[in-house]
């Protein structure tokens, strides 16, 4: 455990951005705090979530995955090394779900592995909600993590504390911005855990959803009443951090052709939509249903966790407030 200064968090990043590629959160023209390489913004240590999840650099919203020539194919692998700080608990557990679907039935994805296996990973804790739609404690886990990451840090005042959990974050903690930790931290370090698990959230009640959701559904007027709010825009998907749904198209290129990979969304008509024309999902009632069930029913039963991990994006995102926990509340009502 150590400590770090938060006047040192700029000149530390800018240091290991010499060796790896450093994405964290920056005010942008002083209004969104997004997600992007290190110079591209201000840093913040503001208490906030990104509006896109560090998702998109393991699996970005577009791609190149192969090249076709008259000399061959060849696939397109990104090894460059990068680093990630500011990342919250729950995308955190949401790359950690991603991991698994992207290795399913023993066919690992060679496009987001390279990056994955290339990470170094910095979780920032949360002392309370960020935002009044976080509700990962809701989900039965905590606005920390326990395992996994290369470094943790917990928000002390003018000072992080810094826990380790691999070979490489315990090499990085030999650096000297940083400094050894007093015998009070482990005492405000347990506090902070405390405090934040005790922090007020939204509570839709997810687990109770869940539980029902394993031996019925809802009918189908349920989601065609609230498919006349829906837009389709599907904002709510590409927010998401643990929706891969994703399209494929070939582009030409001097002679030879690249293959793109393209985020894409069940909530759109043509994603399901085949050859012959027929469409099984043609209306918007039985997508909606798609999506949200896919995460709170058929993911639990295929993985044993739920695809929905809490950070609220989709509520943030929603234009007509139909976000997971608008969408949980209303099968509680059932």
């Amino acid at each position: 455990m150590k400590r770090l200064d938060k006047n040192n968090l700029a000149p530390f990043l800018k240091e290991m951005n010499k060796k790896r590629t450093v994405y964290c959160p920056q005010k942008v023209d002083e209004k969104d705090i997004i997600l992007a390489p290190l110079g591209q913004g201000e840093i913040t240590d503001e208490a906030c979530k990104t509006s896109i999840s560090f998702k998109s650099m393991l699996f970005p919203q577009k791609e190149e995955i192969n090249s076709f020539s008259k000399h061959g194919v060849e696939k397109i692998i990104d090894t460059d090394k990068t680093a990630v700080f500011g990342v919250r608990a729950c995308d955190f557990r949401a790359m950690e779900f991603v991991d698994v679907f992207m290795a399913r039935n023993e066919m690992k994805d060679p496009f987001y592995f390279a990056k994955r296996d290339n990470i170094f990973i910095m979780a920032l804790a949360c002392n309370g909600p960020v935002s009044e739609t976080c509700f990962c404690t809701d989900t039965g886990e905590a606005p920390f993590l326990k395992k996994g990451f290369d470094l943790q840090f917990f928000d002390a005042g003018s000072f992080y504390i810094v826990e380790s959990q691999s070979r490489e974050g315990d090499k990085v903690l030999e650096s000297d911005y940083f400094t050894g930790s007093v015998p009070e931290d482990e005492k405000t370090l347990s506090k902070i855990k405390d405090t934040s698990l005790k922090a007020e959230m939204q509570a839709p009640g997810i687990a109770r959803a869940i539980e029902w959701l394993k031996n019925d559904e809802p009918e189908p007027e349920f989601w065609d009443d609230l498919a006349t709010a829906c837009i389709a825009c599907g904002g709510c998907s590409f927010v998401c951090p643990t929706c891969t749904c994703f399209n494929v198209f070939d582009s030409p290129l001097n002679g030879s052709f690249l293959r793109f990979r393209t985020w894409d969304t069940c909530m759109y008509e043509g994603f399901s939509r085949e050859t012959s024309g027929h469409n099984p999902r043609g209306d918007l009632g039985s997508r909606l249903a798609r999506r949200y069930l896919h995460k709170i029913k058929e993911d639990p039963a295929n993985y044993g966790v739920s695809g929905c991990v809490g950070c609220g994006r989709c509520s943030d995102a929603c234009p007509v407030g139909l976000g997971m926990i608008e969408i949980i509340k209303q099968i509680n009502r059932i």
